[in-house]
């Protein structure tokens, strides 16, 4: 089995179809190439980089990552984040999960990415954890609430000092995370916002005082810090982050979680 490594955007382009193809195997459903070409050809802040395995002419392996813009107090962060990762059924038992992240992250490393960051779901949170040594802490969670409910709870979103958070202040980086295809977002001086179905999610904000200016009263999905209890009643779903430290150390608790940074795929 041969190892390929990513680093430009035609090395994707190059193995698209393979890669297109995996993914029905693994998922049972086809890529969006409208979703698949935003993330990893439209991201004007790089390229991904990714490792692929192939057996012959076959692609039984992908992880891959995509620059992610973050900022605080300090600057900006050389942040990837952890996107798609797949494995043939017929190669599972080969340690290929690890292998082709592990490859990812030297990668990574000769390039001087900061940090991957990610969302894992349920099933390969162990993987993650035990595996990759991923810093998971405390499952934040997704609520619906009012208007009113998610402005008497607005200490809770309040960003702490250094905090890194989703950098929408850049232009480019807005128009691009704000133009996934498949989604109506709209920008209003620092609150970023979604509509899905008959709800509202918040996707970035500066402030908790600007949900003031969120456009409608009730069905309003946010993310919620673990911590938060107060808030537990609304829960929808649990949502995992967690990351590791690729260039410099990784805290989790120095990211400020907002439903904009994980809402690419």
């Amino acid at each position: 089995m041969d190892i390929i490594q990513l680093r430009d955007k035609a090395g994707f382009v190059e193995h698209r179809g393979n890669i297109e193809s995996l993914f029905v195997e693994c998922f049972g459903d086809r890529l969006s190439p409208d979703v698949w070409e935003w993330a990893y050809l439209r991201n004007p802040n790089g390229a991904g980089i990714a490792s692929l395995c192939y057996d012959g002419t076959r692609l039984v392996g992908h992880y891959a990552m995509i620059p992610v813009r973050l900022r605080s107090d300090a600057g900006v962060f050389n942040a990837y984040q952890s996107m798609t990762t797949m494995v043939s059924a017929d190669y599972r038992k080969e340690g290929l999960f690890v292998k082709l992240a592990t490859d990812t992250y030297t990668q990574a490393k000769s390039v001087d990415v900061d940090c991957v960051l990610g969302f894992p779901n349920a099933m390969s949170t162990p993987g993650f954890r035990n595996k990759l040594n991923w810093i998971l802490p405390e499952p934040d969670y997704v609520a619906v609430l009012d208007r009113a409910e998610l402005m008497q709870a607005a200490d809770h979103f309040k960003r702490r000092e250094g905090q890194w958070h989703l950098d929408l202040g850049d232009t480019a980086n807005r128009e691009w995370r704000l133009s996934k295809p498949g989604t109506s977002c709209a920008w209003d001086d620092g609150l970023a916002y979604k509509r899905y179905e008959d709800q509202l999610d918040v996707l970035a904000f500066d402030d908790p005082a600007q949900f003031e200016r969120l456009p409608q009263e009730r069905g309003i999905s946010i993310l919620v810090p673990g911590h938060v209890s107060e808030l537990r009643h609304k829960m929808v779903f649990e949502y995992q982050f967690g990351g590791f430290g690729i260039c410099r150390p990784f805290d989790p608790n120095l990211v400020q979680r907002q439903m904009g940074m994980s809402d690419v795929f």
